[in-house]
């Protein structure tokens, strides 16, 4: 309501919530620190000579070196919620004087530019470099490389069949019997129900599974099978939900956690607050694990074809997004096996689009590869969670304009 205001009415209002937002960033970046130099001073064994005036960076490189893995995993996702909150203030309030200058401007009146945008931009909310850089500290320290990562999931992932293995030779015979069936009715959909001119059309919902959960028959949703059952018949596409883990790997989830698909229910932490290894430990309904998003990729590019991912970023998860573009950089030849990325976001989708274009001028060769589409999801309700851009309108060129970064659309 505040681009309608007076112009004094708004830039009262715009400067209050300036102050909000600054004071809310200072108070969290400074608990933050408490945090670290009290566990420093009480957990890390050194000389409290040496802790005397530490300076910043060497301060998050000592809390790396002589704290646990999981004070450090908790150290990094604290650092990316504060950065990911002040980025959108701040994009947020650089896009209210945007707006308001442009309806001023049509009226003939004096714009708010010149006073209020350096009033944001030497705010501390604004000072994200650090925090940044303080990231790029813990993540180059603490996630290990693809390879790696895979050789730790595929011993530990043996060692659980090993345990949960089924005994009983007359109810696998069952079973299988059971799969048979739903894999031949797939198929006879796709290549005789189904008119041949759709089948481009057809997008596979979590892949092919039982929307009751029920895994005797069909494999469970967002897993790998059910992307490769659903691929290997002849769909094209395959839609998932993506999340990031603890340990910042993309996994397939659809919910903010795994209570519904798990062995045991009570097993509830959202996926947020777990590591790779610990949502492989919480074992599955069908006795798999969530897959990476980079194993369900590396599965549609063996299959090859037309197989290819719709992925979905839950609203408010912007962090997941800036993970889908480093797996993009690290695996260029993965990046045309995702057709689309999309979401009810419109602030993650436009710092996706960011991104996308900064990856392109990077240099990196894309010249002959084609990037997946952007998909802005919109609901017919106003949205309830305050991490929602809402924008109520029947002209959907405002939501067009808004949506152009550097004259490029998104």
């Amino acid at each position: 309501g505040a681009i309608g205001e007076s112009q004094e009415s708004f830039q009262q209002l715009w400067l209050e919530s300036l102050k909000a937002v600054s004071d809310d960033y200072t108070q969290r970046l400074r608990l933050l620190w408490q945090q670290i130099f009290s566990d420093l001073f009480r957990f890390s064994g050194q000389d409290q000579n040496l802790l005397r005036g530490l300076p910043h960076e060497d301060a998050v490189q000592l809390y790396l070196s002589t704290m646990s893995e999981k004070r450090s995993r908790d150290l990094l996702a604290n650092l990316k919620r504060l950065h990911s909150n002040a980025s959108m203030n701040g994009e947020a309030l650089r896009k209210l004087v945007k707006k308001y200058d442009k309806q001023a401007t049509a009226r003939g009146d004096d714009i708010l530019t010149t006073s209020l945008l350096p009033e944001l931009y030497s705010a501390p909310v604004m000072n994200a470099p650090a925090i940044e850089r303080y990231i790029e500290i813990l993540r180059d320290m603490l996630v290990v490389s693809d390879e790696e990562e895979e050789e730790s999931l595929d011993e530990y992932m043996t060692s659980i069949k090993e345990k949960t293995q089924l005994t009983s030779s007359s109810k696998d015979a069952l079973d299988v019997q059971r799969r048979a069936s739903e894999m031949f009715w797939l198929h006879d959909l796709i290549e005789n129900k189904i008119p041949q001119a759709d089948i481009p059309m057809l997008v596979a919902h979590r892949g092919f599974h039982c929307v009751m959960d029920h895994s005797g028959r069909r494999p469970l949703e967002n897993s790998l099978s059910s992307y490769e059952s659903a691929w290997s018949a002849g769909v094209h596409l395959c839609e998932c939900d993506v999340a990031l883990t603890k340990d910042e790997k993309l996994v397939l989830a659809h919910d903010s956690d795994f209570t519904r698909l798990a062995l045991d229910p009570s097993k509830n932490k959202k996926v947020s607050d777990l590591t790779m290894k610990e949502i492989i430990g919480l074992t599955f309904k069908s006795g798999t694990r969530p897959p990476l998003l980079l194993d369900v990729l590396r599965s549609a590019q063996t299959i090859g074809g037309s197989a290819r991912l719709v992925v979905e970023i839950k609203a408010g998860n912007d962090e997941a997004g800036a993970a889908l573009v480093r797996l993009f950089r690290r695996h260029p030849q993965l990046i045309e096996r995702c057709a689309v990325v999309m979401s009810f976001d419109a602030y993650l989708m436009h710092r996706l689009r960011t991104e996308l274009n900064e990856l392109v001028d990077q240099g990196l060769a894309l010249a002959q590869v084609k990037l997946p589409e952007l998909l802005l999801l919109t609901v017919a309700e106003t949205p309830t969670t305050t991490y929602k851009l809402f924008a109520s309108v029947t002209d959907f060129n405002q939501v067009d304009s808004w949506l152009q970064h550097e004259g490029k659309p998104s």
